[in-house]
């Protein structure tokens, strides 16, 4: 055989592996398929995983996670709903509820015939939330020890009740205990819980976009270099423990990209996303090194948040060496309620933006963006570059709070804190409102105007009750 049919043969073959179309139904599929339109493969994690055209059907959910692809599209196909990609552990077995004394109900989790949807073992059964599906509603308050069940929703999770650390690499997560004074089936009669688990994760040079990310209890997309994110909506993320940790952490990440000093998750944007309701940070810049860091064209632009503890969070910290942003942005985006996470857990750093910035820092830009109802900026110590947002803050929270020194806190009181405020930061482009929260003329005027599109949604959720309002001047 000569050279020249050789290198055609090659050629050949790479094209009927690389950039192929594979197509995947969770509802029609099955993974002996070819994984054509007509023959679609039954799961994500049989499709090749390099050089690809992914198509999910749309009004399928499909119980793992999307990892390890690179070089490739993963898109939808069909009509309807957008595929989702989903991390609850579903009960199918209401009776597996075992009454204990004061009000508590105890849940094996290690039984798998009880459940359906994600499967969760051991360490994937580190719960961060409670979720009634058909009532939308969420129980996420996960209390540090057994005997602190005091509270209706509040549930724990470990092998025993009597456990006191479950970050300890022994713990298996057995049982699910929660706080009820019914029994759990009556608050609704289908109920998952969040696992310990990522939607998306490690992506390489892909594009991303029109697929639905719920129920993961670390972050929904997480791990990406040189990757596009576009209309994506990640919902009800975070609230497991962080373990192997020396103090008590819990995750949740809408996005999230790691800085390293190796390989740092460069080069990404996330563009006409929805996040909502993760138990931290919408959207986040962040790492720990020893050696140099450099973030690096990184962009958040025109997406939506809705209740999530922050939107948008950042920090780099090298131990050695210096950490900078190139190019780096938060811009265009429209957020509502942050702070108001619905996993009852507020925290005083709950805020439009947060940092853990030691330094002063550059090449970050937040910018264009219109907030609704959260204090601006909690900070430690040193701020990113505001420039042209909108923010309408309730009066009495705090527009900039700085946790290594409290004492300078800047309230929403007056014009005067909107002035000291512009000047602290430095940029006399923001424009601050002060609204009370009972003035609905004004926004519904907001609705109307900057979050036209989600007002029908908002409009549904009603303001949410804390034990404790961490939100408002004493």
């Amino acid at each position: 055989m000569n050279k020249t049919i050789l290198i055609l043969m090659a050629a050949s073959c790479a094209c009927a592996v690389f950039g192929r179309d594979v197509y995947v139904s969770s509802s029609f599929g099955s993974d002996s398929n070819e994984g054509t339109a007509s023959a679609p493969l039954k799961t994500i994690a049989a499709a090749p995983k390099d050089g690809v055209n992914l198509f999910l059907r749309r009004g399928d959910v499909f119980f793992e996670t999307l990892e390890g692809f690179k070089n490739s599209t993963i898109d939808a196909y069909g009509e309807g709903a957008k595929p989702l990609i989903c991390g609850l552990k579903i009960l199918k077995n209401n009776g597996a509820w075992m009454k204990l004394p004061n009000g508590v109900w105890r849940l094996d989790l290690s039984k798998q015939e009880d459940f359906e949807g994600y499967k969760a073992e051991e360490k994937t059964n580190n719960i961060g939330a409670i979720y009634y599906i058909n009532e939308d509603k969420i129980y996420g308050h996960l209390v540090r020890r057994g005997n602190a069940l005091a509270n209706e929703g509040d549930f724990w999770v470990a092998d025993h009740l009597n456990v006191t650390d479950v970050q300890n690499k022994n713990e298996k997560f057995r049982h699910l205990y929660f706080k009820s004074e019914r029994h759990p089936s009556e608050i609704g009669e289908k109920v998952g819980f969040v696992t310990c688990s990522f939607g998306v994760r490690n992506i390489r040079n892909c594009t991303v976009k029109n697929i639905d990310v719920k129920g993961f209890g670390v972050h929904g997309i997480s791990k990406a270099w040189n990757s596009q994110f576009k209309n994506i909506g990640i919902d009800l993320i975070g609230g497991s423990v962080q373990l192997s940790y020396k103090t008590w952490v819990r995750l949740g990440n809408g996005v999230e990209f790691w800085i390293s000093d190796n390989d740092p998750c460069n080069g990404n944007i996330v563009e006409d996303c929805k996040i909502t309701r993760t138990y931290d940070c919408g959207a986040t810049i962040q790492g720990i090194a020893d050696g140099e860091m450099k973030a690096e064209n990184i962009k958040f632009t025109k997406n939506y948040f809705f209740r999530c503890r922050q939107a948008f969070e950042h920090f780099m910290r090298s131990n050695k060496a210096t950490a900078k942003y190139v190019n780096c942005e938060f811009s265009d985006n429209r957020c509502f309620d942050m702070g108001q996470n619905e996993f009852s857990t507020p925290e005083m750093r709950d805020a439009n933006l947060l940092s853990y910035e030691k330094k002063p820092i550059s090449g970050l830009a937040i910018k264009n963006n219109i907030f609704w109802g959260a204090p601006i900026y909690s900070a430690q110590t040193h701020m990113a570059k505001l420039e042209g947002n909108t923010f309408y803050v309730y009066k009495g929270q705090y527009l900039y709070f700085n946790r290594a020194f409290p004492q300078n806190v800047i309230w929403a009181d007056s014009e005067a804190d909107i002035e000291k405020f512009k000047e602290f930061a430095g940029d006399p482009t923001d424009k601050i409102v002060i609204v009370s929260k009972d003035d609905e003329s004004l926004k519904r005027e907001v609705l109307d105007s900057a979050f036209s599109g989600e007002k029908s949604a908002i409009k549904k959720k009603t303001r949410q009750k804390y034990r404790r309002d961490f939100f408002y001047r004493k």
